[in-house]
């Protein structure tokens, strides 16, 4: 009773104290009606592909989102190009931005970009258009929209991680748990989907949360063995367990440990997304040069 009460007091201070922040959803704008395919936009769709499936640097990947910008130019309700673009929104925060204000910056934009590629759904904006939030409508969401439910999660995962001080996380702490329910309609229309990704979300949404939130140690533990074992392959699973899991049970020799094994793999071995393996190894190579902290 007494941890719940200090909890209580602490969620009424922090919004008073510099440097905290409450986040509240901005509904995109947007007058997206259904796909309008063409030959010409489908050609750019494949040239924007190949670019980001080659990008190691800032510039090729804006050079990579414009690639996708101009799909959209022609098809504006693509749902495939907004959820590139909110994908590349993430890794243009995570690796190649270091300002706060800036991640925060492009982390909203990849969950409006997000929530663009869910408004292709008629059902979904009509929801919307009554006055419900993302997560409220997403049992209207369907296996299509997987990439975007799951980088919409891994966006604000970032923010809170990257963007946000101490007091913004604990005022707004309960948006992790909007998350869950997007990965729930994952599981529910789409339960292969993810190669572990979705699993590794799930643990961090668990290992996070106050109990009295939802969170829950089991399943925090539970979920990061599954991702492991699913991303079979893929180097995703590993560098997220050293370079955030083991933070959280203070297993600082493991957290080393799966970066070494991140830093010393051939990239051409595993199938994750080109720009984001490079990631993944150059930032465990900088935690263990010391060049960024664990």
């Amino acid at each position: 009773m007494r941890i719940c009460s200090i909890f209580i007091v602490l969620f009424c201070i922090f919004p008073l104290l510099p440097g905290c922040s409450l986040k509240i959803h901005q509904p995109v704008q947007s007058e997206i009606i259904d796909t309008n395919p063409s030959p010409e936009s489908t050609r750019l769709l494949e040239v924007a592909r190949d670019k980001f499936y080659t990008v190691d640097s800032r510039e090729e990947l804006l050079d990579s989102m414009q690639a996708f910008r101009n799909v959209l130019k022609i098809d504006p309700g693509n749902r495939e190009a907004w959820s590139y673009i909110c994908n590349q929104y993430i890794l243009l925060g995570a690796a190649y931005t270091a300002e706060r204000s800036l991640k925060r910056q492009y982390y909203r934009e990849a969950m409006q970009s997000c929530e663009l590629a869910m408004y292709t759904h008629e059902q979904f904006r009509q929801e919307m258009a009554r006055g419900s939030k993302p997560w409220e409508a997403a049992h209207t969401l369907e296996a299509e929209d997987a990439p975007a439910m799951l980088f919409w999660v891994t966006a604000l995962q970032y923010e809170f991680k990257e963007a946000m001080t101490l007091p913004s996380k604990i005022v707004n702490i309960r948006w992790l748990q909007h998350a869950l329910v997007f990965l729930d309609r994952i599981e529910e229309v789409a339960p292969e989907f993810g190669n572990g990704a979705v699993e590794m979300a799930y643990s961090v949404c668990y290992c996070v949360l106050p109990g009295f939130y939802g969170g829950d140690e089991e399943k925090c533990y539970g979920y990061m063995e599954e991702a492991v074992s699913e991303n079979d392959g893929y180097l995703l699973a590993k560098w997220g367990r050293g370079r955030y899991f083991h933070q959280v049970t203070g297993d600082t020799e493991s957290a080393f440990r799966d970066l070494r094994w991140v830093a010393g793999q051939d990239l051409d071995l595993y199938n994750d997304p080109y720009p984001w393996k490079v990631y993944f190894q150059s930032d465990a190579k900088a935690v263990l040069t010391g060049k960024s902290e664990l």
